[in-house]
């Protein structure tokens, strides 16, 4: 299997198409790590795709390349992002805001850390609206009410006027939800968005997400360490180990036939046995200060072999897949 995924049978090309991709950390003129190295992933138009992984590998890092929000010190080292066949990486930044919000939006893993805590929600809602539309105040106000009832928070007009430590964290997603699709975004990612709620209110927030996004015809890119969860909600699903994408293919295929082996020890990580123990997957994620010239994998792997360990000069995700 190569290290660029096959593209799906489809008349158009891709919403958002990942070429390469590889960001380092720098500490002075020194790369201090390559967290990513070389991520190829294509979401389709109107597709819901899981990105899973273990913490730590890439996941939201790579969100955070697409939406053009990299932390303090990271920086695109190679690689491509284009969002509707147009290319992100050296627009300016006013041409990313423009595309953030409008074309593309995110859901993040805390949402009261997201939403500004000396505003009012409808009030963020709505300036939201304002800055990519041409609606005035009012029209604003009553299109951020109509979201949060769409979104199911009860008495939305009353609750538009709260701030968000007074939401329920269930609450607060929905209303996080609500800003993500208020200009009606082609593709929301959404970053781990049920993190910290219960098993019935993640079950409520990932059913909202699917509908919503269906209604709206958009694309979703879920990320997720849960790989039951990308079996729940997404069509597509690509694995992400070490910086990189290990398989991607349809959600049945990939769960149920994975043709990676880190895929297949992730399922098996997932799956209880030998009288309720959980496996681990023996060994530790590789330390990514330089370059790979090897299998992230072929540290951890029950079939390397030799040829796992050479692989430069070649885009590979697994040399017997």
């Amino acid at each position: 299997m190569t290290g660029r995924p096959a593209s799906p049978v489809t008349e158009s090309p891709p919403l958002l198409d990942i070429e390469n991709l590889t960001v380092g950390f720098r500490t002075g003129r020194e790369t201090a790590s390559i967290p990513l190295q070389g991520v190829n992933l294509r979401v389709p138009r109107a597709t819901r795709m899981a990105l899973v992984g273990e913490s730590g590998s890439g996941k939201s890092l790579t969100a955070a390349a697409v939406i053009g929000m990299l932390p303090k010190g990271a920086e695109i080292l190679a690689g491509s992002i284009r969002l509707d066949g147009e290319e992100m990486l050296g627009a300016s930044k006013q041409r990313i805001r423009d595309l953030r919000g409008r074309q593309i939006a995110i859901m993040f893993q805390n949402p009261r850390a997201s939403l500004n805590p000396v505003l009012t929600v409808g009030g963020q809602i709505a300036e939201v609206i304002r800055t990519h539309s041409d609606a005035g105040r009012r029209e604003s106000r009553r299109q951020a009410i109509d979201l949060l009832d769409q979104m199911g928070v009860s008495d939305a007009r009353r609750r538009a006027g709260d701030y968000v430590h007074q939401y329920s964290g269930g609450m607060a997603q929905r209303a996080a939800l609500a800003m993500a699709l208020s200009c009606r975004p082609d593709l929301l990612i959404a970053d781990e968005p049920t993190t910290g709620l219960d098993a019935t209110l993640q079950q409520q927030v990932l059913e909202l997400v699917v509908e919503q996004v269906a209604t709206r015809g958009a694309s979703l890119l879920l990320i997720t360490h849960d790989i039951a969860i990308a079996r729940q909600t997404c069509e597509r699903t690509a694995v992400m180990y070490a910086g990189r994408v290990m398989e991607s293919g349809p959600t049945a295929s990939v769960t149920e036939r994975p043709a990676n082996p880190y895929t297949g020890a992730l399922l098996r990580a997932f799956a209880t046995v030998d009288e309720g123990r959980m496996y681990a997957i023996p060994g530790t994620v590789p330390t990514l200060l330089g370059p790979l010239s090897e299998c992230p994998f072929a540290n951890r792997c029950p079939d390397v072999a030799d040829e796992c360990r050479d692989i430069e000069d070649r885009e590979v995700a697994c040399v017997k897949a």
